[in-house]
């Protein structure tokens, strides 16, 4: 009996530590694809991922309803996975449509090389944001010693009167 409450507790704690990770971030539910978007892009860079075979539309009604979720809460991490649903939209629209041999668009190796930077420029901005926030914040919890005091020595005249 008690080996299967431990179980149970341990489910419970895997599916909490699931829950933690996935929270704030975009969780895309897909055909050829489940989980956060940011991974999606990554399969998508090094190639191990068809998207071909990924709904745009599917992906831009669940980024709909993510914005909708995080709306009060943090404007600023919506903007970032629309970057990202954009960047996988243009990517895919670069393999649909068919090469025109212009020299001026960029190739696909060179957009995935952007992506790339993207990504890495995305997550160091996440870690810089999250060791911001570790941090001291004055006022919050930790206060600045004020102005000292300043005191004005008072010096009475003494007056020497005589008649």
């Amino acid at each position: 009996m008690e080996e299967t409450e431990t179980i149970d507790k341990a489910d419970d704690f895997t599916d909490a530590a699931e829950s933690e990770s996935t929270r704030g971030s975009f969780v895309v539910d897909l055909d050829g694809y489940e989980g956060p978007i940011d991974v999606l892009l990554t399969l998508a860079r090094e190639h191990k991922l068809d998207l071909t075979k990924i709904s745009i539309l599917a992906l831009a009604d669940q980024y709909l309803e993510f914005v909708a979720k995080v709306r009060r809460s943090n404007l600023e991490l919506a903007a970032d996975y629309l970057v990202m649903a954009a960047w996988l939209a243009y990517l895919k629209s670069r393999l649909l449509l068919p090469d025109l041999g212009e020299e001026d668009e960029p190739t696909g190796e060179q957009m995935a090389a952007a992506l790339a930077f993207q990504l890495r420029r995305l997550e160091a901005m996440q870690d810089a944001g999250q060791k911001l926030m570790a941090r001291f914040h004055l006022g919050r919890e930790f206060f600045r010693r004020g102005a000292p005091e300043t005191f004005r020595a008072l010096i009475n005249p003494v007056l020497e009167v005589t008649l």
